[in-house]
C-alpha cells in the first residue's frame, strides 16, 4: 500500500473518529437540558412567591406571588393545594363602604394573554386555611396551582419576617391570621 492511500485511510479514521466523539460529547448536554427546570412548560410562569409567618394556634396562611401568562389565549386560575394546608382558597379584598373585606373567588381568576397577576397585600392571594402547623420564618411551603385547559404548576412560598415581606408597599399591617372568615362560603 503506498503512503498517501494510507494517509487517506488514517484520516477518514480520524475524522469518523471525531464525528462520533463529538457526537457522544452532546448526549450529556442534551440531558442536562431536559432535566433543567422548564419555568415556562404550559406558558405560565410563576415567580416571587412568599408568605408571612403564623402564629402558634392559627388556622390560616396567606401567599403571595406573581403569575405571568405567556401564551396566546386567556388563563383560568381554578384552585391551588398545599401540603400544609387542608384548603388553599383564591380571595381578593375589597373595599365596600369603607370597609376592607375579603371575597372568595369560587370560579378562580383569569388572567388574559399576555399579561400578569400580582399576588399581594390588600389584593389577590392565596388563602391557607387549616394549616397543619404554624408557618414559620425560613420556610420553604410547596403549592400546586390548578389550571383550565393547562398543566398545573408548582411554585414555592417562601415565609418571610413580618418586617422582610419583599414588598415596598405598605400593605396596611394586615394579619390576614387574625382575619374572621366565617363569614365566606368555604
Amino acid at each position: 500500500m503506498e503512503p498517501s492511500s494510507l494517509i487517506r485511510r488514517f484520516a477518514r479514521h480520524v475524522s469518523t473518529v471525531a464525528v462520533v466523539a463529538a457526537l457522544a460529547s452532546c448526549i450529556p448536554l442534551m440531558a442536562a437540558a431536559d432535566a433543567a427546570p422548564k419555568p415556562t412548560v404550559s406558558g405560565v410562569m410563576v415567580e416571587h412567591g412568599w408568605s408571612r409567618p403564623t402564629p402558634p394556634g392559627a388556622a390560616v396562611g396567606v401567599g403571595y406571588m406573581v403569575i405571568h401568562n405567556h401564551t396566546d389565549a386567556a388563563v383560568r386560575l381554578t384552585g391551588a393545594t398545599s401540603e400544609v394546608a387542608t384548603d388553599v382558597s383564591i380571595h381578593k379584598t375589597v373595599a365596600d363602604n369603607g370597609m376592607m373585606h375579603m371575597k372568595s373567588l369560587p370560579d378562580g381568576l383569569s388572567i388574559d394573554s399576555g399579561q400578569s397577576v400580582e399576588f399581594k397585600p390588600l389584593s389577590y392571594h392565596l388563602m391557607l386555611e387549616g394549616l397543619k402547623q404554624p408557618l414559620k420564618v425560613g420556610q420553604k411551603i410547596p403549592v400546586t396551582l390548578n389550571f383550565e385547559r393547562i398543566p398545573a404548576q408548582n411554585a414555592v412560598l417562601d415565609v418571610r419576617s413580618l418586617d422582610n415581606s419583599g414588598e415596598d408597599e405598605d400593605d396596611g399591617g394586615v394579619d390576614h391570621s387574625k382575619m374572621n372568615h366565617s363569614d365566606m362560603d368555604h
